[in-house]
């Protein structure tokens, strides 16, 4: 654009008073794509329509605006209509730029990319501006996974940014890290650091390779200058956390997580993270509160059910604990140790019948899991089901030799009962027959 912002703006108001006011003053070409370039540019689509209308009207030979109702229908996503209208100019100047862009849009909408990447490139090798172009050049390369060539490009762009642009960086350090150039990324950051060493995002990158090196001590001196330069990098205070907690620093890693919550990116891991230390160092109540606080953030968060529940069952709220354990079982996420932790709940609530059919439930999930089916045996034989108790406990002997003499360890209560020493010395004496 030849105006700077305020023009421009100035230049959009003056154009808005008079088409409201039914006047139809005179703008020359460069105006008028200016106000089109306007709208486009903020995504005001149906006023982009109306200015290109009376654009045409004004001046109905000139080129520009024909190529701006194309830009129009790729930006509407109505891609039939675009590749009419190319066709329709088709040979009337195949080298101007903007062009050269829709057509390379439209290609890329059809899954032609090298097609495209060629226009693009024309394109290039003509423009005042390259920014826009490299940036649909760079797309273009990721959607092709391309990530060489898409580095190259970045690379290019921001040598011509004055400051770097957030995605920019963002899209660098994709591909450094889908090529495994680790080292490389390293580099280039640093380069990038010199340019603009109060911008965290590239200390925050930085310090992510640093990781991916297995260089910890590194990372997190690059995490710390990543919030040096901008204290609410929330991202930064969240690995820093992850580093400490890897390395049992406890305290160190729950200061680190609460720093990094974001009541603008609310996330439910956080508090998760933070309820699983409080719970390590003792604090159920505290852990708890963090527990409900990751499910009101975040309720699709499965793993927290499951730790809530531990918790509650800690603190003798054994009803509530089962409601979260039936989340847990509905979610299908859970391990052997889980069953009996649930089955222990159950208990405690005197639902004895509930806790043999999620013990039948683990023993399926888990058919080479003995100790799923020694304590089964032991609840059947406390609800006088014999039978049942014999077939499980049969089971139990041909994965582990000794089920009989664990059993008794399990439930040594039963060793007074003659009619089950009995069951068990008949069905030891079977198995070693």
């Amino acid at each position: 654009m030849r105006f700077d912002d305020r023009e421009v703006h100035s230049l959009v108001q003056s154009y808005e008073r008079a088409t409201e006011n039914n006047r139809q003053p005179y703008y020359d070409v460069e105006d008028l794509e200016t106000i089109v370039n306007y709208y486009y540019d903020t995504g005001s689509f149906e006023q982009m329509s109306s200015a290109i209308e009376f654009a045409i009207l004004l001046h109905p030979h000139s080129l520009i605006f024909k190529i701006k109702e194309i830009q129009l229908d790729l930006a509407t996503k109505n891609f039939t209509r675009a590749q009419a209208k190319l066709q329709q100019i088709e040979g009337l100047s195949d080298h101007h730029v903007e062009l050269l862009i829709a057509r390379a849009t439209l290609f890329m909408h059809q899954g032609k990319t090298e097609k495209a990447l060629e226009l693009l490139d024309s394109a290039l090798e003509r423009a005042e501006d390259e920014e826009e172009i490299l940036q649909q050049i760079i797309d273009a390369h990721l959607t092709q996974g391309a990530y060489a060539h898409a580095a190259e490009s970045i690379l290019r762009l921001c040598k011509l940014d004055a400051s770097l642009d957030d995605g920019t960086i963002y899209q660098l350090a994709l591909c450094f890290d889908f090529m495994h150039e680790y080292e490389r990324a390293i580099d280039c950051f640093d380069q990038f650091i010199e340019r603009e060493p109060y911008n965290g995002l590239l200390w925050y990158q930085k310090a992510a390779f640093s990781m991916r090196l297995n260089n910890e001590e590194k990372a997190l001196e690059y995490f710390n200058w990543a919030i040096t330069a901008d204290d609410s990098f929330h991202a930064a205070h969240f690995e820093i956390g992850r580093i400490h907690e890897r390395n049992d620093r406890l305290i160190e890693a729950m200061n680190s997580y609460k720093q990094s919550v974001s009541e603008e990116i609310p996330s439910g891991y956080i508090y998760f993270r933070i309820g699983m230390i409080e719970q390590e160092l003792g604090s159920l109540k505290q852990a708890l509160t963090a527990f409900n606080k990751a499910i009101e953030v975040e309720p699709e968060l499965e793993d927290v059910y499951l730790e809530r529940a531990n918790v509650l069952c800690e603190l003798d709220r054994h009803d509530e604990a089962v409601q979260d354990y039936k989340k847990v079982w509905a979610f299908g996420n859970y391990g052997a140790e889980d069953v009996i932790d649930y089955v222990e709940a159950l208990v405690e609530l005197d639902l004895l019948d509930d806790a043999i059919q999620i013990l039948y439930d683990g023993c399926g999930q888990f058919e080479d899991n003995a100790q799923l089916r020694l304590i089964l045996t032991g609840y059947l034989f406390a609800t006088a089901s014999y039978q049942e108790a014999r077939v499980i406990m049969n089971e139990c002997l041909v994965l582990e030799p000794t089920s009989i003499d664990l059993f008794h360890q399990y439930f040594p209560a039963f060793g007074k009962i003659p009619e089950i020493t009995g069951i068990l010395a008949e069905i030891q004496s079977a198995h070693n027959a």
